[in-house]
């Protein structure tokens, strides 16, 4: 029983002095608060419940495409792309579909790729406007698609690089007409 009274009384006096110090040194020391945080963190906005956010509205890129730099839109797809595509002709599919021939292909076509259920339910083939707004944001352009990129903001790039997966096909279509 004594050594029962001696744990016990030794917890105790320790919970008692860790209390006290406590105190002590919340007594000596200020807390100090900053005016404006020391790392700045953008706000995002808090996700939506329910249905999903329609594609964002783009304005047509067709008369931008005759003028674009197909030099400039393959070193965006060396930088940007090749980490889950290939575009040589009959090259192999990696993490997404070869790009070969994409611009007039049928949407989730390419053979020996699985696509998503919202890549195969989308349907009609890859036009212009519809290669801007995947590469703009694809998973709003294509509700539970596989692919995982956050997508290219600036038009220019997105032209660019548009233009340049023209040249990757055996029979490009022609381009819009400026209107």
């Amino acid at each position: 029983m004594v050594n029962f009274n001696t744990a016990a009384g030794c917890f105790l006096a320790s919970a008692l002095f860790a209390m006290v110090c406590g105190k002590v040194s919340n007594a000596l020391v200020e807390p100090h608060h900053l005016e404006k945080p020391a790392i700045a963190v953008a706000e995002s906005a808090p996700a939506a419940t329910g249905a999903p956010a329609p594609a964002a509205e783009l304005a047509p890129i067709g008369a931008k495409l005759a003028s674009a730099n197909v030099d400039a839109g393959k070193a965006i797809f060396t930088k940007v792309c090749t980490a889950c595509h290939t575009d040589d002709k009959g090259g192999p599919n990696k993490v997404g579909p070869n790009l070969w021939n994409i611009v007039g292909r049928k949407k989730g076509s390419h053979p020996g790729f699985s696509y998503s259920s919202g890549m195969e339910a989308k349907g009609g083939d890859w036009t212009y406007e519809d290669i801007n707004h995947m590469v703009f944001k694809p998973s709003a352009f294509i509700k539970g698609t596989k692919m995982a990129f956050a997508g290219l903001p600036k038009e220019e790039d997105r032209v660019n690089l548009i233009a340049y997966l023209r040249t990757m096909n055996d029979n490009p279509p022609p381009l819009p007409e400026a209107k």
